[in-house]
């Protein structure tokens, strides 16, 4: 059988570096695009509660879109700290390597 909620969840245009809203009624969702790199989803689920996901991963259920989107938030701006600390330290060894 045809997952609807997955298809609504997974299958979205999102606005690079701010939240989009998607779909209506049972389909409601909102989708958050961080370069190529990251790509976080929110959306109600079939018990009425928000799942939470970046790149497919699980970031938990919230009962509320505030909560969702904000926990969303909190884990990309830990994600792109620890990208930002790895380019550092990758820009650096390719220069002491030239």
């Amino acid at each position: 059988m045809l997952d609807f909620q997955f298809l609504c969840s997974y299958y979205v245009l999102m606005g690079k570096g701010k939240w989009t809203r998607w779909g209506r009624g049972n389909c409601e969702g909102y989708g958050l695009e961080i370069g190529n790199a990251l790509r976080a989803s929110v959306f109600r689920n079939s018990d009425g509660f928000w799942e939470t996901s970046i790149n497919a991963v699980d970031h938990g259920n919230f009962e509320n879109i505030e909560d969702a989107k904000t926990r969303i938030e909190e884990a990309i701006r830990d994600d792109v700290s620890l990208i930002l600390e790895d380019w550092e330290l990758w820009n650096n060894a390719k220069m002491r390597a030239a």
